[in-house]
């Protein structure tokens, strides 16, 4: 027995909702239906895809591994029936960007404004991650493009890089002397290897801009003074602000506040600390129209904040 969209859209719902009776309320159709569908699903692949209790139902390995594959199955064609609807004069369909919390901070107001503006019809959605999520859900369908800080190797991901941010060490207004002009906003300068002078409240290891900062420190045989480990830039900023430590990240992240004189910043030298901001998106699945011109957006604004200085960074190597 072949195995239709049907039944692969029937499969997804009942995984989704976690019971067959919930995916039958969602899908507008009968339990019974349902559930007749899902057999016939299992009796062509022949395999069980659920295991079936008193709480509901739960996908087997046989229904994960289905599962990510009835995925990518509908969102390619759903990409196929955008590619031949409409062309890019008037783009069509959901886009899903993944973005890490600093440069949401940048990015989000002139994408969605832009977006609105010339395709009424694209549904964008701006989705705030760590970065370390983003190529999981990239892979997953989840989102259609992303930015992250790193690129991984063999992972079915394009990685471009696009952009080089300085790290700085941030503390209290006055603890650091800054410039008085935007074109030199840091005065103060600190070696690396004196970071272990100021305590810290960083992100936790896992997270992307602490295993760079990390990497860096190992090369210089330097341990800190970790106070605490928060990963939410906001917290970090305002515990920083507050007195409470000194933190590092992005003067992107932090440069409209020392800018109003709610923090203070120091670059960090011999050798200064950058981070590489990378564009990714899948490497197997092509992008819909809708995608398509929604990355071109993106880097049409990535360049356009960078040279007004809204975004303090750097052109990446490989942006062209």
């Amino acid at each position: 027995m072949p195995v239709d969209l049907r039944a692969m859209q029937c499969f997804l719902a009942v995984a989704a909702a976690g019971s067959i009776s919930r995916a039958a309320e969602t899908l507008h159709i009968a339990q019974p239906a349902l559930s007749l569908q899902i057999r016939h699903l299992e009796e062509a692949l022949g395999v069980t895809l659920f295991m079936r209790s008193h709480k509901g139902v739960e996908p087997t390995v046989a229904g994960q591994r289905f599962e990510i594959h009835a995925r990518d199955i509908l969102k390619r064609l759903d990409i196929a029936c955008e590619d031949v609807r409409d062309l890019m004069v008037d783009p069509e369909g959901s886009v899903a960007i993944g973005l890490p919390q600093s440069m949401a901070k940048i990015l989000t107001v002139p994408i969605v404004r832009e977006v609105i503006r010339r395709w009424p019809k694209v549904r964008l959605q701006v989705i705030e991650l760590s970065t370390g999520y983003i190529p999981g859900h990239l892979l997953s369908g989840h989102i259609d493009i992303g930015l992250t800080f790193r690129a991984h190797a063999n992972s079915g991901l394009q990685f471009d890089q696009i952009v080089d941010e300085d790290l700085v060490l941030v503390g209290p207004p006055g603890q650091f002397a800054n410039g008085h002009t935007q074109a030199q906003p840091l005065a103060d300068t600190v070696r690396l290897r004196d970071l272990n002078q100021y305590p810290m409240i960083l992100p936790a290891g896992e997270h992307g801009l602490r295993a760079l900062l990390d990497g860096y420190l190992r090369t210089q045989g330097v341990d800190l003074q970790i106070l605490a480990e928060v990963n939410a830039i906001p917290e970090l900023i305002a515990l920083a602000s507050a007195g409470v430590g000194c933190t590092v990240l992005s003067y992107a992240s932090v440069c409209a506040e020392v800018r109003k004189g709610q923090l203070s910043a120091a670059r960090i030298c011999q050798p200064a600390v950058s981070r590489p901001v990378y564009l990714c998106r899948s490497a197997t699945m092509p992008l819909s129209i809708a995608a398509s011109a929604v990355l071109d957006l993106l880097t049409e604004t990535v360049r356009t904040v960078l040279d007004d200085g809204s975004w303090p960074a750097r052109i990446g190597e490989v942006a062209d």
